[in-house]
């Protein structure tokens, strides 16, 4: 027969291919079945095959019979490979569920082919992990059944969704994530996916967390924290990273254990600095007061909640303690340790007068008496209540204020940075030159524009810009009260010259950093710009890499590479 394809041409054999399926349409004899089998067979390698293939789809009672024919032959087993591989050539799987119906429905035998079988299946996952939306993508796999009642696809059925459960969770971003993507994760989800088929441990991880993300925000939760334990630490912290993105929107009571644990320090603790700057970015004034109020009554009050919370209430430019009403509530909080707080805070908050006035309330109208009736009597009434320091404070109360360094728990370090007081040089060397940077000369309080002094005493001035709303900076440039910088320097890219790393950072974590990289040109010494960001931490420097909790609560990684920093 083979010679028949040899003498000849293409063109030839298509004309007899069509002549034979015409004139057995009504029955297919065996001479015409053969005729057909050995045309496939010698084609199956060439792209006319597929053409020879919709030729016999145009003759239903043929192509019935010679696609169960070749099913039934073991020696036909790569024709129909190919003819399912092109059926399956698709990527929509609303196109794929449909070629799937149409084949069950013709040919209900194929349920059982192995090939058909697999083919399904991965082409359905390959199609969900490729869609613009794999969570409609798989919705469409779950409300998928078959038209012919005769077929039970439910196993093929229940594997298509493992694997399109396995594409989703690989095609999905943590980071990204909403309230939605979870309750329609949690409406997609097999329970049957193991873990032990999963080959990347990339996957596994986001599978894990996933599932604590499911019970967490779909279930009754009684400890947010208990839940929490059933990931491994580096999972603990990818998850806390999505806790603080989902919740930024999302910040009623029902979830206020759920921000707390975003910031469970795993020492029985919290990072509450981090945490007040947190909610006072994004909670308005009700639901920081909602907060406060339920952490009043829900948590125990350790030294890190009391000094954190102090600390927000005196000194956060958003802080509640400015709102009469909320301030009212705060005060109506009768536990022990809440009320001895906000005590605390009235009386560190109180101008000098009404902490004089509170202190010396009985002597007041004495010294006010002896003052009209005597004209130097005020002398004497400042001599009388007021001993020798308290008379130099109150008298330097109009003065530019040095700025306070932030107050550290005994776990807490700013290692390594420097605290920076006003009039003391920061000094470092560049190729062996003393250079100095000082803020003291150019601003006493410590503002943004500083000096750099050279070697040869050539003094060049610059300023800590950085591109933000926020700023540690007034409109004077002056910086605020309750921060204060630090200094540090870091050798990135291992060059032997370390980059110069500033830091503003206050009571409540809000840090503002700087790094700059020493440029020595013609005998001088400038300063160039490497980068300029704020956050919600104290900077840690490992390497070539500086990490702070950003501003939108999550941690952030800055790499320099090929002298520049890249956000990774």
């Amino acid at each position: 027969m083979s010679a028949f394809y040899e003498k000849n041409n293409k063109e030839y054999v298509i004309e007899s291919f069509k002549a034979v399926l015409e004139s057995n349409q009504n029955a297919l004899k065996e001479e015409g079945l053969t005729f057909i089998l050995n045309t496939l067979e010698h084609y199956q390698n060439q792209s006319v095959f597929h053409a020879l293939w919709k030729l016999i789809e145009d003759h239903e009672s043929i192509y019935n019979y010679v696609l169960e024919f070749i099913h039934q032959q073991q020696d036909y087993s790569n024709l129909l490979k190919l003819i399912l591989k092109k059926k399956f050539n698709l990527t929509q799987v609303e196109d794929i569920l449909s070629v799937i119906n149409d084949l069950l429905e013709t040919a209900p035998y194929l349920r059982k082919n192995r090939c058909f079988q697999v083919l399904a299946i991965q082409k359905i996952a390959d199609a969900v992990g490729n869609s613009i939306d794999p969570y409609k993508a798989a919705s469409a796999v779950q409300a998928f059944k078959v038209t012919n009642p005769e077929v039970d696809f439910s196993k093929i059925k229940d594997k298509m969704m493992v694997y399109a459960e396995i594409a989703l969770v690989d095609d999905l971003e943590l980071q990204n994530m909403t309230l939605k993507d979870i309750d329609t994760f949690a409406l997609l989800s097999t329970g049957k996916l193991n873990e032990i088929e999963l080959k990347d441990r990339k996957i596994i991880s986001k599978y894990q967390i996933l599932k604590v993300l499911h019970e967490l925000f779909t279930k009754p939760v009684v400890s947010v924290g208990v839940i929490l334990q059933r990931l491994s630490p580096a999972n603990r912290d990818e998850l806390r990273e999505v806790l603080k993105i989902l919740l930024r929107g999302n910040l009623s009571e029902k979830y206020f254990q759920h921000i707390l644990a975003a910031f469970d320090n795993e020492e029985g603790s919290y990072h509450y600095p981090q945490l007040f700057g947190y909610l006072s970015k994004h909670a308005d004034d009700g639901r920081m007061l909602s907060f406060i109020k339920w952490s009043a009554k829900n948590l125990q009050h350790d030294h890190h909640y009391h000094r954190a919370l102090k600390a927000y209430l005196k000194t956060h430019p958003r802080s509640i303690w400015k709102n009469k009403g909320a301030k009212k509530e705060l005060q109506m909080i009768s536990t022990v340790s809440f009320s001895r707080l906000v005590k605390e805070v009235q009386n560190e908050i109180a101008s000098p007068v009404v902490k004089f006035v509170k202190r010396y309330g009985g002597y007041v109208s004495i010294v006010l008496l002896s003052t009209l009736i005597v004209g130097s009597g005020i002398y004497l009434g400042n001599d009388i209540l007021f001993d020798k320091n308290e008379k130099t404070a109150f008298s330097k109360i109009n003065k530019p204020a040095t700025p306070v360094h932030v107050e550290m728990s005994e776990k807490t370090s700013l290692e390594p940075f420097k605290g920076w007081d006003a009039g003391n040089p920061y000094v470092f060397l560049v190729n062996g030159e003393q250079q100095t940077i000082t803020f003291g000369q150019a601003n006493p309080t410590g503002g943004k524009s500083l000096v750099l002094t050279g070697g040869q005493n050539i003094e060049t001035p610059f300023e800590l810009l950085i591109d933000s709303e926020a700023s540690p900076f007034d409109e004077k440039g002056v910086l605020k009260e309750g921060f204060s910088l630090y200094h540090t320097e870091h050798d990135f890219d291992k060059s032997g010259t370390p980059e110069v790393v500033i830091m503003a950072l206050n009571q409540t974590y809000e840090s503002f950093v700087w790094v700059y990289s020493p440029l020595s040109e013609n005998g001088s010494v400038a300063l160039h710009s490497d980068l300029a960001i704020n956050g919600m931490s104290d900077a840690k420097l490992v390497d070539n890499t500086l990490t702070l909790l950003g501003a939108q609560g999550q941690s952030e990684t800055y790499s320099f590479v090929n002298q520049q920093f890249e956000k990774k």
